[in-house]
């Protein structure tokens, strides 16, 4: 019997959590013919892949994969060519799901059909929950410019997707190997041709927000990735034949984005690039002739270079004063 849900999980140096989170994965209320797990280890160097291993004796239908070491979002397209759901859902490593959740996830995708389903989710830190985002709720599917627009609120995470596996072929959606915040790069991507959104409005995943992760540890490779992002949805916004309402959603969150990298490189003392400087000027111009009016900070508007210096001392003040 074909599955109809897929879910994929990347695996790199994760010891200390893939366990809770398979076993999370396979604590539910839905048979397990209709869900598969494929773990694909991304050239793991500590023990990772043997805990998976003994993991796949009690779980026996759990699905490993091994490759050389391809990132996160090479370990992302090689789960998504191996999955054969309907549907397939990227679950982080060292994240979890709530108890018999899957039923009710699976149950709405057979009836509403969608291109994706946007799920709610809590952020764990020091073993609480310290925010937890529920999306609104829609009453029949929105096309993809929409969501983006309406509902998105700025959360581009991989993880609060499920696609449709058919609609990612279809519109050939993989993603972009090598770079971090892949997800900010794919999100807008997909949403440009998607037709069919949908939400659950309720909690479905345990974000673990850890020290070691790619948004605690920021290096120059960080905000270099994300500019290029942030280039690449300025070009499609110049050049997309998309509606309005989904140019104007990117166009915010190129804007929203560059204000947060910049606080990002001044928090972590890392200088700005000649092309990050000429990218600022292209999005004022561009939300000046634009219909919407985003409440950037007054100092960024006026002079790049001087926000960047003036938030970096008042930023790392603060952490010497109150870490």
């Amino acid at each position: 019997m074909k599955p109809f849900l897929s879910i994929v999980v990347p695996v790199y140096n994760v010891e200390a959590y893939i366990e809770k989170c398979l076993r999370s994965v396979y604590n539910q209320d839905l048979s397990p013919v209709q869900f598969e797990v494929i773990v694909v280890n991304d050239g793991t160097k500590d023990k990772s892949l043997e805990i998976c291993e003994v993991l796949q004796k009690e779980f026996t239908d759990l699905k490993i994969i091994s490759q050389e070491n391809k990132g996160l979002s090479g370990a992302r397209n090689t789960g998504l060519s191996h999955a054969k759901g309907d549907y397939v859902w990227f679950v982080d490593s060292d994240d979890w799901l709530p108890a018999n959740c899957l039923k009710q996830i699976v149950d709405t995708l057979k009836i509403k059909s969608p291109d994706l389903l946007w799920l709610g989710h809590s952020v764990v830190h020091n073993g609480e929950i310290i925010r937890t985002y529920i999306p609104a709720p829609i009453d029949e599917p929105v096309a993809g410019d929409e969501f983006f627009a309406h509902h998105l609120q700025g959360l581009y995470y991989i993880w609060k997707f499920i696609y449709s596996r058919e609609f990612l072929s279809n519109n050939n959606l993989f993603f972009y190997e090598g770079l971090l915040y892949e997800d900010l790069e794919f999100t807008p991507r997909a949403l440009e041709v998607a037709q069919r959104c949908i939400t659950l409005t309720d909690s479905f995943y345990f974000y673990l927000m850890r020290e070691g992760s790619i948004v605690n540890k920021v290096k120059a490779k960080n905000v270099e990735n994300r500019f290029f992002i942030l280039e690449n949805h300025y070009k499609r916004y110049k050049e997309t034949t998309s509606s309005n309402l989904y140019r104007n959603a990117l166009l915010y969150t190129c804007i929203e984005s560059f204000a947060g990298t910049i606080k990002m490189a001044a928090r972590s003392g890392i200088k700005l690039s000649h092309s990050s400087r000429s990218l600022w000027k292209l999005l004022k111009t561009a939300e000046k002739k634009s219909e919407i009016n985003y409440p950037y900070d007054k100092l960024l508007a006026i002079n790049l270079p001087l926000y960047h210096r003036v938030y970096g001392v008042l930023a790392r003040t603060y952490k010497l004063l109150f870490k």
